[in-house]
């Protein structure tokens, strides 16, 4: 398959991948107030996750750094982050609180990513914008829908 056409495919497999597995994940989160979604990827862009997280999530996780690193870390620094004027992981993904699962229906879209890549990986790599305007694309649809919830307008969405 030509890779435009592979990755025009793989956008519409995000976007009904994560249809699928949000509501778990949404009601995971309950009352919580988001702040960012991401969808995270290697630097081979073979794999895809969504990662979701809340401030209260984030200020738990900072917490326990606190109490893991604290005879690492400066007075000064451990007292910003009590106080919350910043974060030990607010902007760390693999640190967050919530994200489709191994058996995902977005795990299902990692594979065809990884067999693709596999197949010709010289093709893959010479055409990886593809795959970051896929994945934008989808991310965009999804936003347009409503499908993280509705008055996010605070949260921050990155790739």
């Amino acid at each position: 398959m030509e890779m435009k056409s592979f990755f025009e495919k793989i956008s519409t497999e995000i976007e009904n991948a994560v249809k699928k597995d949000i509501n778990k994940i949404l009601k995971e989160i309950g009352e919580e107030r988001v702040y960012a979604i991401a969808f995270v990827t290697d630097s081979d862009c073979i794999t895809l996750y969504l990662a979701i997280n809340t401030c209260e999530y984030m200020n738990k996780k900072d917490h326990e750094y606190i109490e893991l690193l604290q005879d690492k870390l400066s007075e000064e620094y451990i007292k910003k982050v009590k106080e919350g004027s910043c974060s030990i992981t607010k902007w760390n993904p693999a640190e967050w609180g919530y994200s489709d699962e191994s058996n995902s229906n977005l795990a299902e879209v990692s594979k065809l990513l990884f067999s693709e890549e596999e197949d010709n990986p010289a093709e893959y790599e010479k055409n990886i914008d593809l795959f970051f305007e896929a994945v934008t694309s989808a991310f965009q649809r999804l936003i347009q829908l409503k499908v993280f919830g509705q008055d996010l307008e605070e949260v921050t969405y990155f790739i």
